[in-house]
């Protein structure tokens, strides 16, 4: 005889106490998630923005150089011509055959470039006036020349290069006061005076 046993709990079966996130809980987590996303973005953009700044300005200074060295090798006449405010033209000896070449450089969408000559403090639009920096058979150039590249939206620091007298370059500097060429000293050296006796 086969009993048939029936198991009939005495209790119902209760859900488990794991019973998820709530509607409004993850709606919290979407909008911090989405606010994080968004400011990563825009300083993404920002630095993005910042590095072609800095990037063009680096990029003039390579040409500057480039126009000096060639000046000093070919005993003058390298230049770089600043008519724009979106490229400016480099004219250096770029095939080693003696022969200036023009090539015009454009700046990186949403950068402008404008210069100044220090101690003045204005700023100067090129395609308005424009100004050429001519080396000379030594590497020097006659004015200081301070350009800067700025942003188009503005949110971004500007990056400067500065060109001095002497032909030295300088970047993301600032000059204040008068900038005047150093003269050199001369003295007369008399043999009494400056050399002093060995015996």
């Amino acid at each position: 005889m086969y009993k048939q046993i029936r198991y009939f709990p005495s209790k119902e079966a209760k859900l488990s106490n794991a019973a998820g996130v709530s509607v409004v809980e993850l709606l919290v987590v979407m909008l911090i998630v989405a606010g994080l996303t968004t400011f990563a973005l825009i300083s993404f953009q920002r630095s993005t923005r910042s590095f072609k700044v800095s990037g063009a300005a680096r990029n003039l200074s390579q040409y500057l150089e480039k126009a000096r060295v060639n000046s000093v090798r070919r005993h003058g006449g390298a230049n770089v011509v600043i008519d724009s405010t979106t490229s400016y033209t480099a004219n250096i000896d770029f095939s080693g055959s003696g022969t200036l070449y023009p090539r015009t450089i454009s700046l990186p969408p949403g950068t402008t470039l404008s210069y100044r000559l220090p101690p003045s403090t204005t700023s100067i639009d090129p395609s308005v006036s424009p100004i050429t920096i001519t080396y000379d058979w030594r590497g020097r150039t006659s004015p200081t020349v301070l350009l800067t590249f700025t942003d188009s939206i503005g949110d971004i620091a500007p990056s400067t290069v500065m060109v001095g007298p002497a032909g030295d370059l300088s970047t993301d500097t600032t000059v204040t006061g008068p900038v005047t060429t150093p003269t050199p000293q001369n003295y007369t050296v008399t043999t009494t005076t400056a050399i002093k006796s060995m015996y």
